[in-house]
């Protein structure tokens, strides 16, 4: 089961944990110290054992609080971290950016205005699960099938840290992660999320778990959580975790690549050989919404350069442009 997150390990270093090969891995500019992810990968192989064992399970999760631009939040996300997605949100679509047309291309949008990147991250996230969020009591197998996923196309305009040895998510792209492991055992999956089930039947599923490292981890160090730098930082991740949503065949949900021996990350999956894969996606995001950052300090654009630089320098050399449309299972 491929399954994506992030932790990270020492005040102010950001570090990755790859179980396999998804997910957002954030490094401040200090490359030591993080290699964490022995707890992690432990707690993922109990999750598949226990997803295994749930057949017709019937809990219901709670109830779900929908934002201003309709991506559901379920009740296991505490209050304060409603609000400061909601202001995330909020600033999302108010941008109006002016970009090159390439970035335009790895994204399959005509524009970066607001209305555009709504509709292309609410077409890829549509429920935001918090930190404790039980994703192996919420699924249930509810039937086995050959998998011959159909391609189809989207209508789109179209450290927080490891303290004393404990591990905080930032952000994990769990509906793709469960779509790919019913894909490899041939299995249906449900999942009942924000006071709804959902049937997990492509990685467009949209089921993002969010971790209190979102606000602590992804941020400028020494300042407040919702500052408008913090803010837009975050969105980058979202839209990273969104591109996991995409992709079909082997590239269902643009799995990272292991990096190679030459590489900072040696040795794990933490790397992209997509040309349009996550990574690129965020270091798009994080060239421009440095622009929308109006009055922003040296400190925080110096933060955002940094950020930047460290998606860019996962891209592998000789990345080719991987086929974004997803599968869906008839």
């Amino acid at each position: 089961m491929p399954f994506f997150g992030v932790v990270s390990a020492n005040t102010g270093f950001r570090a990755e944990c790859l179980f396999v090969k998804l997910g957002t891995h954030l490094q401040l500019p200090e490359r030591s110290a993080w290699r964490v992810c022995g707890a992690m990968k432990n707690f993922l192989i109990t999750l598949i054992l226990s997803v295994l064992s749930l057949v017709g399970c019937n809990k219901n999760s709670t109830s779900g609080f929908s934002t201003k631009i309709g991506i559901v939040l379920d009740g296991s996300v505490p209050e304060d971290q409603r609000d400061l997605i909601d202001l995330d949100l909020s600033n999302l679509s108010r941008l109006n950016l002016s970009v090159n047309s390439s970035d335009l291309q790895v994204l399959n949008v005509n524009s970066f205005s607001g209305p555009e990147l709504v509709s292309w991250l609410t077409t890829r996230v549509r429920f935001i699960v918090g930190e404790d969020f039980d994703y192996a009591e919420q699924a249930s197998i509810v039937g086995t099938l050959s998998y011959r996923p159909q391609i189809f196309s989207s209508t789109l305009l179209d450290d927080d840290f490891l303290a004393q040895n404990s591990l905080v998510t930032i952000m994990v792209n769990i509906g793709s992660a469960l779509y790919r492991y019913g894909k490899n055992n041939s299995e249906v999956l449900t999942l009942d999320v924000g006071g709804q089930r959902v049937y997990i039947r492509s990685p467009r599923v949209g089921v993002i778990q969010i971790g209190e490292g979102l606000f602590t981890s992804w941020s400028v160090r020494g300042t407040s959580k919702n500052t408008v730098a913090n803010s837009l930082i975050r969105l980058s991740v979202f839209f990273h975790e969104a591109r996991h949503s995409d992709g079909n065949g082997d590239n269902v949900t643009f799995p990272h690549a292991m990096c190679p021996d030459w590489h900072d990350y040696r040795g794990n999956y933490s790397c992209d050989s997509s040309a349009n894969g996550p990574y690129v996606v965020d270091s798009i995001m994080l060239r421009n919404l440095r622009s929308a950052c109006v009055g922003c300090s040296n400190t925080e654009i110096q933060t955002f350069k940094a950020f930047q630089a460290d998606a860019e320098s996962r891209l592998l050399p000789g990345s080719t442009y991987k086929d974004i449309r997803p599968e869906q299972i008839p």
